[in-house]
């Protein structure tokens, strides 16, 4: 009889949304801070730098990063401790640094050099700098990170270029990403629905393109802007972009539609970059998480109602001592649909278990979540041998059995004449489920037989093997 233990644990979660909204102000020479619904004040995260360009927040670490073009360096402070590290400056050949973009996951860091006309990489820490664009630019600018399709993306603004490109981390592959534009500012992307977001500060428009086919077909989004919008950046999971302009002095937000557009923050002399902190770094809605137990597999079970740059879930299981991954599934990518996920333990001892899964974005951020009660594979209720598998076979086949108590096992392999040809086991053995491998190499073509013999109890089963 087959044993079935079934422990179900329902999470409910609430919708995720970002915490905070950053900016550079390049005139009043601040980093800044805003509650991302606009209600609030605005704070100071740092002051005293000398003309802030571009910035991007690493939600795996709270550390946010930006450029300074006039002081020709690359910062970054972490926004729980507030402690400021440069990275970057004149000495590492960094002259005229604009857009920046991270992927925390393996370490980058990009940004474009508007000086030395290169788009240029580095670890988190600034060592390691490399060139992967360093030709054929004009006035590189704002530059955009793209997990989903492994791709940098970089706007040239430059006499002749108008356009934004994109190429692979190492800088192959480069292609014209969107062409003909008028005076392209920054540049966000989508990983929702694959497109690339940008300002067209020339044409009065925001403006994107699906980059499933090249160069983009492009769509205005918002028309009629009249002021000097610079940076965008992208609040995916919740459909919102938010862009500065700094003749209008504010920050504006509308739906990836380009509909409710609002006045979010007023009163910035001079904003330009932009970038939003996650609440939660990992928007995935997980709706529940739990496990059935037959004899000694353990089947694991989840959904999702939706998903934002998911990678997957690492399966990690603990005996005793820590949680040790035992697999990986992978996610769904970019999804508002339910999705059913399950991953199979197989052939445990007996004992009890804790069970979770470490959910993992294409970014690097990471989130648990527990099964609510350990599971137990307990001992079996009684002797049993199973069929061989496979079988017939050549030359490796299994054999399976289960001893509800401890006791001396005896497991061997006979031939049509009664002959034993090799024995698999002879020794105590504990209660518990067993596979033991037999390697048929040495044995002629032909049908064989396997006893197995533990106290009173002995079952014998035929298998086959063929060469």
């Amino acid at each position: 009889m087959k044993k079935y233990f079934i422990i179900f644990l329902i999470l409910v979660s609430s919708p995720v949304f970002c915490q905070f909204i950053y900016w550079t102000d390049g005139s009043a020479g601040k980093l800044q801070e805003h509650p991302i619904d606009g209600s609030g004040t605005t704070t100071d995260v740092l002051t005293g730098i000398a003309s802030g360009y571009a910035l991007t927040v690493d939600n795996t670490s709270n550390d946010m990063y930006w450029t300074d073009f006039a002081a020709s360096t690359i910062s970054k402070i972490n926004l729980v401790s507030t402690t400021v590290t440069p990275l970057l400056s004149n000495a590492d050949g960094i002259i005229g640094p604009r857009g920046i973009a991270i992927d925390a996951a393996n370490n980058r860091m990009y940004w474009a050099d508007n000086s030395t006309k290169k788009i240029q990489r580095s670890t988190l820490t600034g060592t390691g700098i490399t060139d992967i664009v360093s030709t054929g630019l004009v006035s590189p600018g704002f530059v955009a990170y793209d997990a989903l399709n492994a791709k940098v993306y970089f706007a040239d603004n430059g006499v002749g270029m108008k356009k934004i490109m994109r190429c692979n981390f190492d800088g192959s592959s480069i292609e014209d990403v969107a062409t003909s534009l008028s005076q392209v500012w920054g540049i966000a992307f989508n990983s929702i629905d694959n497109c690339i977001y940008w300002i067209d500060s020339g044409a009065d428009a925001i403006q994107k393109g699906n980059v499933a086919t090249l160069p983009v077909t492009k769509v205005d989004i918002i028309t009629g802007l009249t002021g000097n919008p610079r940076g965008i950046v992208i609040d995916a999971l919740n459909n919102y972009l938010y862009w500065t302009d700094n003749s209008t002095q504010d920050i504006k937000r509308a739906t990836t539609g380009g509909t409710s557009i609002t006045q979010l923050i007023t009163g910035i002399p001079y904003p330009q970059g932009v970038a939003i902190n996650w609440l939660s770094a990992v928007p995935v809605e997980l709706t529940n998480f739990n496990s059935a137990v037959n004899k000694n597999s353990v089947k694991l079970v989840w959904s999702t109602i939706s998903e934002l740059n998911n990678k997957g879930f690492v399966v990690e299981r603990k005996s005793i001592g820590e949680f040790k991954e035992i697999g990986f599934v992978n996610g769904s990518g970019n999804s508002n649909n339910i999705h059913n996920y399950k991953y199979e333990d197989k052939n445990l001892p007996v004992g009890n278990f804790s069970y979770r899964l470490k959910q993992v974005d294409y970014n690097g951020n990471f989130k648990y979540y527990n099964l609510a009660n350990e599971v137990n594979v307990g001992v079996p209720n009684q002797y049993s041998l199973s069929q061989n598998y496979p079988n017939p076979f050549n030359p490796v086949t299994n054999i399976e059995f289960e001893l509800p108590q401890n006791i001396y096992v005896e497991l061997k392999v006979f031939d049509v004449t009664g002959r034993e040809v090799s024995t698999i086991v002879s020794q105590a053995l504990q209660s518990g489920y067993y596979k033991y491998s037999f390697d048929a190499s040495s044995i002629s073509s032909g049908s064989y037989f396997f006893r197995l013999n533990a106290g009173s109890f002995s079952a014998m089963k035929k298998m086959i093997v063929i060469k």
